[in-house]
């Protein structure tokens, strides 16, 4: 096994505005190189826990380490679509008042539980010949790419104050928050977008275990080593 260069995960609780490559970038320039990757892109506007792996050997483990379920908390504003499913994109659709009653959206819900089919957003970091889905997005490239599968395991109302209403979800691997919100939009009638997108829990990491951002800004390198979570156990040697 080699020795010298750190290596483990860093769990970090992200800010909006910041994307979660950045959050790898800044990683890794402050540990002065090496292999460094995120556990799942969190969108721009999302916050909440990024799980940072350092290290080839840990990299190469995160769909073990990390392929678990997914607890988000999310705000759906109804009254207006937008073409990226969240407040960062241009409308694409308006309904406006009245907005549907909370009965109306309860006996919706279920139809989202379970085994659920999501078409790609064209605003993700899919890959499509090499590139992401975004950066044919952004040049009014149109790209088709087949339908998703997805798991969703809990989804449920916690408040509504209209036109927002906020969800507790579970969900597998791949599920997107912005098409779940903008599909539930159109099923309770309406059309709607994210205004605020909060991952909790991957696998079994919490984000209440996350450092913030602006700790790991104040200490660098020296913050990200001192919370660095070993994780060595049961991985292969890469030579």
């Amino acid at each position: 096994m080699r020795t010298g260069s750190p290596e483990g995960l860093l769990l970090v609780d992200k800010p909006e505005g910041l994307t979660s490559f950045r959050v790898v970038e800044v990683v890794r320039r402050w540990l002065g190189g090496g292999t460094v990757g995120h556990g799942g892109t969190l969108d721009p506007f999302a916050t909440g826990l990024l799980p940072v792996l350092v290290g080839r050997r840990v990299t190469r483990e995160a769909s073990r380490l990390l392929g678990g379920d997914k607890e988000y908390r999310m705000t759906l504003r109804f009254g207006c679509e937008t073409d990226t499913g969240d407040w960062c994109g241009r409308v694409a659709g308006a309904a406006g008042a009245p907005w549907p009653s909370p009965e109306r959206i309860e006996s919706v819900l279920g139809r989202f539980v379970g085994e659920v089919v999501q078409e790609a957003p064209a605003f993700s970091a899919l890959k499509h010949r090499g590139r992401p889905l975004y950066w044919y997005a952004r040049r009014g490239i149109a790209v088709h790419k087949p339908p998703l599968r997805v798991r969703i395991d809990r989804l449920d109302l916690l408040e509504y104050l209209p036109p927002d209403a906020v969800f507790a979800v579970t969900c597998g691997k791949g599920a997107y928050m912005r098409v779940l919100g903008r599909d539930l939009a159109r099923a309770a009638g309406s059309l709607g977008h994210l205004v605020a997108l909060r991952r909790l829990r991957v696998a079994g990491f919490r984000v209440e275990d996350a450092v913030p951002w602006w700790r790991l800004q104040a200490g660098g390198a020296a913050e990200v080593l001192r919370n660095l979570r070993a994780v060595g156990a049961g991985l292969e040697d890469d030579g």
